[in-house]
């Protein structure tokens, strides 16, 4: 087993996701137009806090409730805003190959909702990893430099073992501030030949 720890993004690396299918999904729901449906679930201080911890499950679906004038059960609610995931098969068939050899760790900013949606929908792939660090568990998100370090502490790994695979410059940059290496994931690269030119074999 290699001493270096790959540390992967879920949104856009694993698994992409789409607030329009979240709020077309939620538009059966209401009679708001997609593009006001999407600014309420999206809004980016709702989101950043929901993300954080910072506002329960409850409380968001009575904020959304409360806005749209969206009247259904829970559980269509929670799956009209968390069904939204779809595979990138070329990262999620090489992770079971780099589990062989590597210790995996997920680090995602996330929320109660898609947390739980993306464990279900994605276990054979999440299963290969040592740990999940989730943004809503730890109470803080990417870029804050403090998830990089709960990271460090509860993995006990070193920052200089890490290499992080994240589609946002803005979470690389602070990941390399914190001693870590870095990829900047994009879907057309060719992610095994990134790995294998920072070292990683498998």
């Amino acid at each position: 087993m290699s001493n270096k720890v790959l540390v992967f993004d879920f949104g856009n690396v694993i698994g992409m996701f789409s607030h329009l299918k979240a709020a077309k999904q939620m538009a059966n729901h209401c009679s708001k137009d997609v593009g006001t449906i999407r600014k309420v679930l999206f809004d980016e201080t709702t989101e950043n806090e929901l993300e954080k911890g910072n506002i329960s499950p409850e409380k968001y679906r009575e904020i959304v409730r409360n806005s749209l004038n969206i009247n259904c059960p829970d559980h269509e609610f929670d799956h009209a805003f968390s069904d939204m995931f779809t595979p990138i098969d070329a990262v999620c068939n090489l992770i079971p190959l780099l589990a062989k050899s590597h210790r995996l760790v997920l680090l995602s900013n996330t929320n109660w909702f898609h947390a739980k949606r993306f464990l279900a929908q994605f276990d054979q792939v999440l299963r290969h990893f040592d740990s999940l660090i989730l943004s809503h568990e730890v109470r803080c998100r990417k870029p804050a430099r403090q998830i990089y370090d709960i990271l460090n502490e509860k993995t006990k790994t070193k920052p200089e073992d890490c290499l992080f695979i994240d589609d946002l410059h803005v979470n690389i940059q602070t990941a390399k501030d914190c001693g870590w290496d870095g990829i900047v994931y994009q879907q057309e690269m060719n992610l095994e030949k990134e790995l294998l030119a920072k070292g990683i074999s498998f």
